[in-house]
């Protein structure tokens, strides 16, 4: 996704669920976010949802030029 406003706004929305690793093409990870909140009735989801608002914002507050070389690579170390 080369819009990184509308990326920050999902992490900040959407981490819980995997939203930004599916737009990043890592569905593996996505799929484990929904798996493991659901098996840990939610705390992992409510983790990754605070780590998902620190991403989110860090994402908005970035330059264009950090976000091209960053992406991809974003959400690498959030908890699955």
């Amino acid at each position: 996704m080369d819009n990184k406003i509308v990326f920050g706004i999902l992490c900040i929305l959407f981490n819980s669920i995997g939203v930004p690793c599916f737009i990043q093409g890592n569905v593996k990870s996505g799929i484990l976010r929904i798996v493991l909140g659901v098996v840990t009735c939610g705390i992992i989801g409510f983790i990754n949802e605070i780590m998902g608002i620190i991403l989110g914002i860090q994402v908005l507050t970035m330059s264009d030029e950090e976000y091209a070389e960053k992406k991809g690579t974003i959400t690498k170390g959030i908890p699955a």
